[in-house]
């Protein structure tokens, strides 16, 4: 079954550019929050199975969006990756230490953006 990814990003170039490479990788349903408060909205509805989660948002950053999911019993086991064109060692480390399973930077190699998840999920598919 594939996988379904929520998308927590407000540019829309980067979301269409996600989207594209993943659908490319078989990857049918990409659900989009622009901003951290409907990330929060939806994450029940949606059951990802997978977080892609931008730093700098409008009205919450991903830090934050991270830790609430994180202390939530019904999302805390959602693997969180950030995707983020933060990339200093010290925007890393808060990211992990947050919750997420991983720290990818922008910009990012669409061909190889699905190998990427994968790997750090583990080695399965996303």
């Amino acid at each position: 079954m594939p996988p379904k990814i929520l998308l927590v990003e407000d540019d829309s170039d980067i979301q269409k550019l996600v989207r594209i490479s993943l659908k490319f990788r078989g990857v049918q349903e990409v659900v989009v929050a622009e901003d951290g408060e409907k990330c929060l909205s939806v994450v029940g509805e949606v059951q990802p199975d997978v977080i892609l989660l931008d730093v700098m948002l409008p009205r919450m950053n991903g830090y934050e969006i991270c830790r609430r999911l994180k202390s939530n019993p019904k999302t805390k086991n959602i693997p969180v990756i950030f995707l983020s064109a933060r990339a200093m060692d010290t925007e890393v480390k808060k990211g992990l230490k947050v919750g997420a399973r991983g720290y990818l930077v922008k910009p990012f190699d669409p061909m190889t953006l699905y190998e990427e998840i994968t790997q750090l999920l583990g080695g399965q598919p996303a």
